[in-house]
C-alpha cells in the first residue's frame, strides 16, 4: 500500500499548480500507487464514431498498435461499460458482462500486461467522453484489497487532473474567441462539411470555388484552435456554432484513426 505522505505530496502539487502535464501526472501516480500503466482518453462522441480530443497512455507502441489493428475498440468491456456511466468500472466486472472480449485480453496478456484495473469515468461537457483507466501493478489476490484502499485517492486525483486540463482548455478558447469569431460564411462550410459534402460540393452550393471553400475551413480551423476538418466540426457542434444533427457523416470529412463506431458499442 502507499505512503500516505507521498499521497499528500501529490494531493499538493494538483491543487496548486496551475497545470500538471500528463506525462508528469502519470509518472507521479505511477511512482506513488505502484501504478503498471494508465490511459486517459477525452473524446468527441459523435453519431458517426469518435474524434479524438486527448490521449495520453503509458502503454507499449506495439501494444497500442494490437489495439488498433484487431479492431479491439468495438468489443472493448471497459469502454462499452464506461459509455454514460458515473461509476467507476472494474476490469474483472467488465471481462465478466462481456464475454465476446476475452480475445481482447488474451492479446493483454501476450503482451505481458496485467487485467487488474479499475476505469473511472469523469465529468464533460455534452457530446464527450472522458475517462483514466488505471492497470495497477499487484498480485490479482491482492487487487480487491489494493482497490478498497486506493478507490477514493484515485477518483479525487483523476478528477483535478481532468479539471486542470478542461480550464486550460476554456482558457485558449476564450483567447481564441477572443482573437476572432467565425464568420458567417465560415459556419456555412462546416455547416455543409458537418453534412457529408465535399469541398467541391460545398462549392457549387454556396455558389464559390473549392479553393475559397479550402480558405474559409482553414480560417474555421485556426480560429477553433484544430488541426482536421473532423475536430473543427467537433468543436463547432460543441460550441451550439452549427446544429449538432449536423454531425460528421462519411463523406468530406478527415477521420481519426482512433475513431470507432458508436453503433458497435
Amino acid at each position: 500500500m502507499t505512503d500516505q505522505r507521498a499521497f499528500f505530496d501529490l494531493l499538493d502539487i494538483m491543487e496548486n499548480e496551475k497545470l500538471v502535464e500528463a506525462k508528469r501526472f502519470f509518472a507521479l501516480m505511477r511512482s506513488t500507487f505502484s501504478i503498471a500503466n494508465l490511459l486517459y482518453v477525452d473524446v468527441d462522441v459523435l453519431t458517426s464514431g469518435f474524434v479524438v480530443h486527448r490521449l495520453h497512455h503509458t502503454y507499449s507502441a506495439s501494444a497500442v498498435r494490437t489495439y488498433i489493428d484487431e479492431g479491439f475498440l468495438r468489443i472493448d468491456p471497459i469502454l462499452r461499460s464506461a459509455m454514460g456511466s458515473i461509476r467507476p468500472v472494474d476490469w474483472a466486472a467488465a471481462r465478466k458482462l462481456y464475454p465476446e472480449s476475452e480475445q481482447l485480453f488474451s492479446a493483454a496478456a501476450h503482451h505481458g500486461l496485467g487485467v487488474n484495473g479499475i476505469t473511472l469515468p469523469l465529468a464533460a461537457p455534452p457530446r464527450r467522453l472522458a475517462f483514466l483507466a488505471i492497470h495497477a501493478d499487484v498480485p490479482a489476490e491482492e487487487w480487491p484489497a489494493y482497490r478498497r484502499c486506493h478507490l477514493r485517492d484515485f477518483q479525487l486525483l483523476a478528477n483535478l487532473f481532468h479539471a486542470a486540463l478542461l480550464e486550460n482548455e476554456n482558457r485558449i478558447e476564450l483567447s481564441n474567441h477572443d482573437a476572432g469569431s467565425l464568420t458567417n460564411r465560415e459556419t456555412e462550410v462546416l455547416g455543409w462539411a458537418a453534412a457529408g459534402k465535399s469541398y467541391w460540393e460545398i462549392g457549387t452550393i454556396l455558389g464559390i470555388s473549392e479553393r475559397t471553400v479550402r480558405f474559409f475551413m482553414t480560417n474555421a480551423r485556426r480560429k477553433l484552435n484544430v488541426v482536421s476538418n473532423a475536430q473543427a466540426v467537433a468543436q463547432a457542434v460543441r460550441r451550439d456554432l452549427i446544429p449538432a444533427s449536423a454531425e460528421c457523416d462519411s463523406l468530406g470529412i478527415e477521420r481519426s484513426r482512433y475513431r470507432g463506431n458508436c453503433g458497435g458499442l
